[in-house]
Protein backbone atom coordinates (compact mmCIF):
# COMPACT_ATOMS: atom_id res chain seq x y z
CA UNK A 1 0.00 0.00 0.00
CA UNK A 2 1.40 3.84 -0.85
CA UNK A 3 2.68 5.53 2.17
CA UNK A 4 3.88 2.55 4.24
CA UNK A 5 7.08 2.16 5.03
CA UNK A 6 9.06 -0.59 3.01
CA UNK A 7 10.91 -3.34 4.49
CA UNK A 8 14.12 -1.54 3.59
CA UNK A 9 13.63 1.19 5.47
CA UNK A 10 12.53 -1.11 8.69
CA UNK A 11 16.32 -2.92 7.48
CA UNK A 12 17.66 0.64 7.47
CA UNK A 13 16.64 1.90 10.59
CA UNK A 14 17.32 -1.33 12.03
CA UNK A 15 21.01 -1.05 11.25
CA UNK A 16 21.11 2.48 12.35
CA UNK A 17 20.18 1.13 15.50
CA UNK A 18 22.20 -1.54 15.74
CA UNK A 19 25.23 0.22 14.57
CA UNK A 20 24.61 3.13 17.55
CA UNK A 21 24.33 -0.03 20.19
CA UNK A 22 27.11 -2.58 18.72
CA UNK A 23 24.68 -5.39 18.30
CA UNK A 24 24.52 -6.28 14.71
CA UNK A 25 24.86 -9.80 15.39
CA UNK A 26 22.33 -9.66 18.32
CA UNK A 27 19.69 -7.88 16.12
CA UNK A 28 20.37 -10.80 12.85
CA UNK A 29 19.30 -13.67 15.39
CA UNK A 30 16.31 -11.27 16.50
CA UNK A 31 15.23 -10.80 13.24
CA UNK A 32 15.23 -14.51 12.79
CA UNK A 33 13.06 -14.94 15.85
CA UNK A 34 10.49 -12.71 14.65
CA UNK A 35 10.37 -14.09 11.34
CA UNK A 36 10.44 -17.76 12.73
CA UNK A 37 7.25 -17.15 15.11
CA UNK A 38 5.29 -14.82 12.46
CA UNK A 39 5.39 -18.00 10.25
CA UNK A 40 3.14 -19.62 12.63
CA UNK A 41 -0.12 -18.74 11.37
CA UNK A 42 -1.84 -19.36 14.31
CA UNK A 43 -0.01 -16.57 16.05
CA UNK A 44 -0.19 -14.09 12.65
CA UNK A 45 -4.02 -15.16 12.78
CA UNK A 46 -3.79 -13.09 16.08
CA UNK A 47 -1.78 -10.18 15.50
CA UNK A 48 -3.87 -9.28 11.96
CA UNK A 49 -7.57 -10.26 13.72
CA UNK A 50 -9.18 -6.76 13.40
CA UNK A 51 -11.50 -7.89 16.20
CA UNK A 52 -8.74 -8.47 18.77
CA UNK A 53 -8.05 -5.60 20.55
CA UNK A 54 -4.29 -3.85 20.37
CA UNK A 55 -3.81 -4.43 23.38
CA UNK A 56 -4.36 -8.13 23.63
CA UNK A 57 -2.07 -7.98 20.48
CA UNK A 58 0.67 -6.01 22.29
CA UNK A 59 0.43 -8.41 25.28
CA UNK A 60 1.02 -11.73 22.74
CA UNK A 61 3.92 -10.27 21.78
CA UNK A 62 5.29 -9.51 24.52
CA UNK A 63 5.00 -13.48 26.09
CA UNK A 64 5.92 -15.32 22.69
CA UNK A 65 8.98 -13.20 22.99
CA UNK A 66 9.87 -12.06 26.05
CA UNK A 67 13.50 -13.43 25.35
CA UNK A 68 13.95 -10.89 22.78
CA UNK A 69 14.68 -7.01 23.47
CA UNK A 70 12.48 -4.19 24.01
CA UNK A 71 13.15 -2.90 21.02
CA UNK A 72 13.04 -6.13 18.86
CA UNK A 73 9.44 -6.39 20.32
CA UNK A 74 8.84 -3.08 19.87
CA UNK A 75 9.83 -3.50 16.00
CA UNK A 76 6.68 -6.09 15.44
CA UNK A 77 4.15 -4.21 17.57
CA UNK A 78 4.91 -1.23 15.16
CA UNK A 79 4.64 -3.72 12.03
CA UNK A 80 1.25 -5.20 13.48
CA UNK A 81 -0.14 -1.74 14.46
CA UNK A 82 0.42 -0.53 10.62
CA UNK A 83 -0.91 -3.99 9.54
CA UNK A 84 2.32 -5.40 8.34
CA UNK A 85 3.53 -8.40 10.52
CA UNK A 86 4.19 -10.19 7.62
CA UNK A 87 7.54 -8.30 6.15
CA UNK A 88 9.27 -9.34 8.95
CA UNK A 89 11.11 -12.05 6.82
CA UNK A 90 11.71 -9.15 4.24
CA UNK A 91 13.43 -7.02 6.94
CA UNK A 92 15.34 -9.78 7.98
CA UNK A 93 16.78 -10.09 4.33
CA UNK A 94 16.92 -6.29 3.68
CA UNK A 95 18.79 -6.41 7.23
CA UNK A 96 21.30 -8.95 6.80
CA UNK A 97 21.85 -7.78 3.34
CA UNK A 98 22.92 -4.14 4.95
CA UNK A 99 24.90 -5.67 7.59
CA UNK A 100 26.87 -7.39 4.76
CA UNK A 101 27.57 -4.46 2.53
CA UNK A 102 28.83 -2.72 6.07
CA UNK A 103 30.97 -5.85 6.70
CA UNK A 104 32.31 -5.64 3.30
CA UNK A 105 30.56 -8.75 2.45
CA UNK A 106 28.75 -10.10 -0.63
CA UNK A 107 27.05 -13.51 -0.82
CA UNK A 108 27.57 -15.60 -4.33
CA UNK A 109 25.52 -18.29 -5.79
CA UNK A 110 27.51 -20.31 -7.66
CA UNK A 111 26.31 -22.91 -10.21
CA UNK A 112 28.63 -25.86 -11.81
CA UNK A 113 28.31 -28.53 -13.71
CA UNK A 114 30.22 -31.02 -11.04
CA UNK A 115 31.01 -30.02 -7.16
CA UNK A 116 34.32 -28.17 -6.53
CA UNK A 117 37.24 -29.43 -4.68
CA UNK A 118 38.00 -27.04 -2.03
CA UNK A 119 40.81 -25.44 -3.77
CA UNK A 120 38.90 -24.64 -7.16
CA UNK A 121 35.95 -23.33 -4.38
CA UNK A 122 38.76 -21.26 -2.77
CA UNK A 123 39.98 -20.08 -6.02
CA UNK A 124 36.78 -19.17 -7.44
CA UNK A 125 35.94 -17.43 -4.40
CA UNK A 126 38.81 -15.36 -4.42
CA UNK A 127 38.21 -14.65 -8.23
CA UNK A 128 34.77 -13.34 -7.30
CA UNK A 129 35.92 -10.86 -4.45
CA UNK A 130 37.95 -9.51 -7.04
CA UNK A 131 35.50 -8.57 -9.37
CA UNK A 132 32.91 -6.75 -7.01
CA UNK A 133 35.61 -5.37 -4.22
CA UNK A 134 34.35 -7.59 -1.48
CA UNK A 135 34.96 -10.72 0.48
CA UNK A 136 32.48 -13.65 -0.80
CA UNK A 137 30.49 -16.11 1.03
CA UNK A 138 29.71 -18.65 -1.42
CA UNK A 139 26.79 -21.44 -1.77
CA UNK A 140 27.50 -24.24 -4.31
CA UNK A 141 24.91 -25.80 -6.27
CA UNK A 142 25.23 -28.49 -8.55
CA UNK A 143 23.45 -28.49 -12.33
CA UNK A 144 24.78 -31.00 -14.35
CA UNK A 145 22.40 -29.21 -17.20
CA UNK A 146 25.03 -25.93 -17.68
CA UNK A 147 27.43 -28.96 -19.48
CA UNK A 148 30.36 -27.46 -17.94
CA UNK A 149 31.53 -23.66 -16.21
CA UNK A 150 29.83 -21.48 -13.90
CA UNK A 151 27.27 -19.42 -13.43
CA UNK A 152 27.80 -17.39 -10.62
CA UNK A 153 24.93 -14.91 -8.97
CA UNK A 154 26.39 -12.09 -6.68
CA UNK A 155 23.44 -9.47 -5.64
CA UNK A 156 21.76 -8.23 -9.16
CA UNK A 157 24.89 -9.64 -11.37
CA UNK A 158 25.04 -12.63 -13.29
CA UNK A 159 28.22 -13.88 -14.64
CA UNK A 160 27.22 -16.89 -16.95
CA UNK A 161 30.45 -18.87 -17.95
CA UNK A 162 28.43 -21.94 -18.78
CA UNK A 163 28.59 -24.03 -21.95
CA UNK A 164 25.06 -24.30 -22.45
CA UNK A 165 24.80 -20.41 -22.85
CA UNK A 166 27.84 -20.31 -25.17
CA UNK A 167 25.55 -23.46 -26.91
CA UNK A 168 22.68 -20.96 -27.03
CA UNK A 169 24.44 -18.06 -28.01
CA UNK A 170 25.90 -20.18 -31.09
CA UNK A 171 22.71 -21.83 -31.75
CA UNK A 172 20.99 -17.99 -31.94
CA UNK A 173 24.01 -16.58 -34.05
CA UNK A 174 23.62 -19.98 -36.72
CA UNK A 175 19.82 -19.09 -37.16
CA UNK A 176 20.31 -15.43 -38.25
CA UNK A 177 20.04 -14.73 -41.55
CA UNK A 178 23.25 -13.34 -42.98
CA UNK A 179 23.27 -9.38 -43.38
Amino acid sequence: MPGRPSPQRYAQAVLDLALSNDTLDEWSKELDQISEVVDDTDFVALLEAPQVPEVVKHQGIETVLADLSQLARNLLSVLVKHHQPRITSQIRDQYQALVDAHRGIARARVVTAVSLKDNQKELLRKQLGNLVNADVLMTEEVNSEIIAGVIARIGDHLIDGSTRTRLQGIRKTLEQPPS
